[in-house]
């Protein structure tokens, strides 16, 4: 290991460069508009690595013509459905906010909480996270009581 700070400098160089080919060329959205970030914050800062990283795409067979229509794949579809968040908020919350807004649902009919819960409910399936099963089930054991046939144990 060496002590010497431009050799230093370049060991974090060629590290931060091989990062951004990475993931350039990942399919995975995210890590990929990281790459294409942090090549573009280090460009603006006159910290350009962008030599490097075509070496290393080269090294790893492929081209910058490559990498960038294997980023383009990993843009996101703007009309596909958000992903699913829902098994990621802890089921406390899901059962309260469930319980919540199946009792604002049977308020009364064109009632302020009735469109406020039907808007909040709608806004967070939006952003994938969906309640509308967990609700329906509230309401139909607030309504019709449990299913008989359940067994309480």
């Amino acid at each position: 290991m060496t002590t010497d700070p431009s050799t230093q400098l370049e060991v974090i160089r060629g590290a931060v460069a091989r990062h951004i080919a990475n993931g350039l060329v990942s399919t995975i959205y995210i890590r990929a508009k990281a790459a294409r970030d942090l090549a573009t914050e280090l460009d603006a800062n006159g910290a350009n690595v962008d030599n490097l990283v075509e070496q290393h795409l080269i090294n790893d067979g492929y081209s910058t013509a490559e990498a960038t229509t294997v980023r383009a794949a990993a843009d996101p579809d703007p009309w596909a459905p958000k992903p699913s968040i829902t098994e990621y908020i802890p089921a406390p919350v899901r059962r309260v906010l469930a319980d919540r807004l199946a009792h604002m649902l049977l308020g009364p009919a064109g009632g302020a909480l009735q469109g406020e819960a039907r808007e909040l409910t709608f806004a967070l399936k939006a952003e994938g996270f969906d309640l509308s099963e967990p609700i329906k089930q509230h309401i139909t054991d607030l309504t019709l009581g449990p299913d008989p046939a359940d067994v309480p144990f």
